[in-house]
């Protein structure tokens, strides 16, 4: 039985709302047990977060004590099996070493609209991805492509992370799903997920389960050793 412990917390977002939608739609995954802890930031110290074999992670800013802090990135580097959702690109601004944990950091984010974003299907974490009854309107399903309404995350992120999901915006694609290691853990990061509405539909879901399940496969992460071209 996996464990999986559903954070929230911080200034903004409705996090107890979208943390209990997230485990509902964790708790149909079998072979699991959801907790749900809202403003509970010592949940990440070590002996605590040691319990668990995945954090699903939804917090708007804050700080992280020396313990909180080195609990997480060792837990993680270790063992770990960290989903960061949304405002997680916006957590602890103060930490450098979360930012490089997660692969990322929130920039800003134009209004919240209707908008594209692509899964990219090539990347191996998206063969978890179940294919979702697109909106009637929206023919293209043979791309991957969804309609969504949400907030759109502008993110500064680290080029080798391994981008799985993308949505234009000002000419640029920007990244809505990643992956990446860390030492001998696994992250992903999922930027949908605004309000509680934005969580509880079928897309989000799925790129849910489908970062949860990559994560906990003893896949590694893929690499680019393509050669450098000088």
């Amino acid at each position: 039985m996996k464990k999986i412990l559903v954070m929230g917390g911080g200034e903004f977002h409705d996090y107890t709302g979208c943390c209990e939608v997230m485990a509902r739609q964790l708790r149909a995954l079998p072979g699991h047990e959801v907790e749900v802890a809202v403003n509970d930031l010592d949940r990440l110290r070590r002996g605590a977060i040691d319990n668990y074999d995945a954090v699903v992670f939804y917090w708007t800013k804050d700080h992280l004590t020396a313990e909180q802090k080195q609990g997480l990135l060792s837990w993680c580097a270790e063992k770990g099996r960290f989903i960061g959702v949304h405002c997680a690109a916006t957590a602890f601004r103060d930490c450098p070493e979360y930012e490089a944990m997660l692969g990322g950091r929130f920039r800003k984010h134009p209004p919240y609209r209707e908008y594209f974003v692509t899964v990219d299907m090539k990347h191996p974490a998206m063969k978890y991805f179940e294919n979702v009854t697109p909106p009637e309107e929206w023919k293209n399903w043979a791309v991957h492509e969804c309609k969504v309404t949400d907030e759109q995350f502008l993110t500064r992120y680290d080029t080798r992370v391994n981008v799985a999901a993308h949505a234009a915006f000002n000419g640029r694609l920007w990244p809505v799903v990643w992956t990446k290691s860390w030492g001998a853990g696994k992250v992903c990061y999922l930027a949908l997920g605004h309000d509680v509405k934005a969580c509880d539909n079928d897309f989000f879901r799925h790129l849910l389960y489908a970062g949860i399940a990559w994560v906990e496969s003893d896949e590694p992460e893929p690499v680019d050793d393509s050669p450098f071209i000088f």
